[in-house]
């Protein structure tokens, strides 16, 4: 009888080989998308020849459906920011400058108030008496002139300075009995006569409304009064209600 080599079933494990074509086809697969990954990753590195970033949502290739990366300058970032604290910087100062600018001039203005208000104190004029009634006044009396005008007042009555000015005479003379003589800023004198007393020495100093006496009846007088004269720069007598009034004194 012949012998019959045996039969071998054909199993259903399978071969390698289809094992070797898949590990074939699969690593140019994987080694091309980490290509790809490299060269997208190699996107990201900066150019030290133009100081750019590229950023992005992701590293993928557009040919994988990533988005773009955008490339920002970093000297035109740098330089915008700079110029834009260069301007920022300039309006501050300008700020400043117009608030000083305004501080100087109201306190330029306040000195020049102030300034005006002591001068109008110093240089004003006020009458030298108060409660006083008219009783004779400038131009020819009984065969003479009267140089002045008469403010009856009783004795003892407070006579003031009519502004700022120096003593000029204090003392006693004939006809004007007590008498005080005051040369102001302007050159004007006034004469004070027939006072019962006198408060201030030749050369003194004196502010409106300063005191310095008191009204009295001396000298030729007929009643209790204080006389008062006023010579312009020194000289002749004017009359003194026509003067006052140009002064802003109106009995």
């Amino acid at each position: 009888m012949p012998v019959r080599s045996p039969r071998h079933r054909v199993g259903n494990n399978p071969t390698t080989k289809p094992h070797r074509l898949l590990s074939a086809l699969a690593l140019p697969t994987v080694a091309a998308l980490a290509l790809t990954l490299t060269a997208s990753g190699a996107a990201m590195a900066t150019s030290p020849r133009t100081k750019s970033v590229t950023v992005g949502h992701n590293a993928l290739s557009p040919a994988l459906g990533a988005a773009q990366p955008a490339a920002v300058d970093l000297d035109v970032m740098g330089a915008r920011g700079l110029k834009a604290g260069e301007h920022n910087l300039a309006a501050d100062r300008a700020t400043a400058a117009a608030r000083a600018a305004r501080s100087a001039e109201r306190m330029r203005i306040a000195a020049l108030v102030a300034k005006v208000m002591r001068l109008a104190q110093t240089h004003g004029w006020q009458l030298p008496v108060k409660g006083y009634v008219l009783t004779s006044g400038f131009g020819p009396r009984a065969g003479g002139f009267h140089a002045g005008e008469d403010f009856a007042v009783p004795v003892g009555t407070n006579l003031t300075s009519m502004s700022t000015g120096t003593v000029d005479f204090a003392g006693q003379e004939s006809g004007f009995g007590n008498i005080v003589k005051i040369c102001y800023w302007d050159g004007t004198i006034s004469y004070y006569g027939h006072m019962s007393a006198i408060s201030v020495n030749v050369g003194e100093r004196v502010g409106p409304g300063e005191a310095v006496g008191k009204s009295g009846n001396t000298g030729d007088s007929t009643g209790p009064h204080m006389h008062l004269e006023i010579h312009p720069n020194g000289g002749a007598a004017v009359d003194p209600l026509p003067w006052l009034a140009d002064h802003n004194v109106s009995p």
